[in-house]
């Protein structure tokens, strides 16, 4: 058995090497895994599991988490978000860089989507980051860190898929993030403040300027609000806030006369290209879980861990590792779906609450986002910006080690992730 499973865990990286999809990788290893082992009714079976990881009510929030984030994108309003953060940032050192720390945490609370919040604001931020002297690479890693906040701030595509795998609540994960990202965003913020100049073009704070920059951003500023109202409250479920921030949007975006039909066909359709791929993600990935199940991976991994007497912190500075090594090799959502099924039960036997170790999970795939060679934060402002990649890759490494250091807080201080969410009625 344990030499099937090595086979099929060499035919899944091979497969990746040969360029084929992650998803189809993960479908084909898990197959001819279970065929090996014997399995009957073997397709029978891959298709019922293929079934039941879709058939999910919460699932249907993937897409239109994404759908929110595409027509808020579409209806350029992040200009005016960009410059309500600036506004607040006037006159201090490194003020532009806080502006597009805070740009990105907002954003973060409306998209859920790494990628989306870096390219979203780093379209807006580059120009003005660099006709203030900032240095392209440093102004790159700065947005390409900046949006991995779009996966642990609320509403998070990542914390939803691993509620679904783990059977926790959406909303305590949800309103979980919030603590954590905060902390970060406050850390890039000071960072930003300690290496970058005073901005040449800033001008005293004026609360008049605050003012207007906030009334023309109202709109977009509300609906973060409303999302995490939602959800702490129990008014409504995590897929009904969903529905309920495309609805705003579009609202938003008809009153303000910036989404137009052609504006709504690509969001659309940039929606459905994204939630396809993550939803062909979640259902291949059901056959890597089964095959690993049926194996007993995670029991003697578990096994292992019990063992071997590296104690709480060793354990955790191994899967540290374990992520930062799959980082470089596979996208965020690949590593989350198939780690989780491995290291969950070793999380659990450490004593790990299962919101902090969501959390863990989700910075985790954060330091995936921004890790070369498969950092695809850094491959989209790279492009966006026109910044050679190796410039940008050397400057994202301060950002790595916060992301880091964050994973270890919140591992020893699990209250970070589980205070707010023991406040709240744990619904969905």
């Amino acid at each position: 058995m344990a030499g099937i499973t090595i086979g099929i865990i060499v035919l899944f990286l091979f497969l990746l090497a040969c360029s084929v999809p992650v998803f189809v990788a993960m479908g084909v290893a898990a197959v001819a895994g279970a065929y090996l082992v014997g399995e009957a009714n073997l397709l029978q079976d891959a298709a019922l599991s293929t079934y039941s990881a879709l058939n999910s009510f919460v699932l249907l929030a993937v897409p239109l988490y994404i759908l929110a984030g595409t027509l808020l994108q579409q209806t350029g309003l992040s200009d005016k978000l960009f410059a309500f953060a600036a506004s607040i940032t006037s006159g201090i050192r490194g003020g532009l860089g806080v502006a597009t720390v805070i740009a990105c945490a907002i954003f973060a609370a409306i998209s859920g989507s790494s990628v989306a919040t870096a390219a979203t604001i780093g379209l807006v931020a580059i120009p003005t980051l660099a006709r203030n002297g900032y240095k392209l690479s440093r102004s790159g890693a700065l947005i390409a860190g900046g949006g991995t906040l779009g996966i642990l701030i609320p509403p998070s595509i990542g914390l939803l898929l691993y509620g679904v795998l783990t059977d926790q609540s959406i909303g305590a994960l949800f309103v979980a993030g919030v603590v954590p990202g905060i902390i970060l965003a406050f850390v890039m913020a000071l960072y930003a403040v300690a290496t970058n100049p005073r901005d040449p073009e800033a001008e005293p704070l004026s609360i008049t300027k605050v003012m207007h920059a906030t009334r023309e951003a109202g709109a977009v500023l509300l609906l973060p609000v409303l999302i995490f109202t939602g959800i702490y409250s129990g008014v409504a479920t995590a897929t009904e806030v969903a529905a309920l921030a495309v609805l705003y949007t579009v609202i938003v975006g008809l009153a303000t006369r910036t989404l137009g039909f052609a504006q709504f066909v690509e969001a659309g359709r940039s929606a459905l290209h994204a939630s396809v791929m993550i939803l062909m993600l979640v259902a291949f990935g059901a056959l890597m879980t089964h095959f690993l199940t049926i194996t007993r991976v995670p029991q003697l991994f578990t096994e292992f861990v019990a063992v071997s007497g590296l104690g709480f912190f060793g354990t955790v500075t191994v899967m540290v590792l374990f992520f930062l090594v799959l980082g470089m090799f596979l996208e965020a959502l690949s590593m989350m779906l198939i780690t989780i099924p491995i290291l969950y039960p070793v999380a659990m036997a450490i004593g790990l609450d299962p919101l902090a170790f969501g959390i863990f999970m989700v910075l985790a795939i954060e330091v995936a986002q921004i890790t070369p060679p498969v950092g695809i934060n850094l491959f989209t402002v790279s492009q966006i910006g026109k910044i050679p990649f190796e410039d940008i890759a050397r400057s994202i490494v301060p950002y790595v080690i916060m992301m880091i250091a964050m994973m270890y807080l919140v591992a020893y201080w699990q209250g970070l992730a589980t205070w707010l969410p023991q406040t709240m009625d744990y619904g969905q």
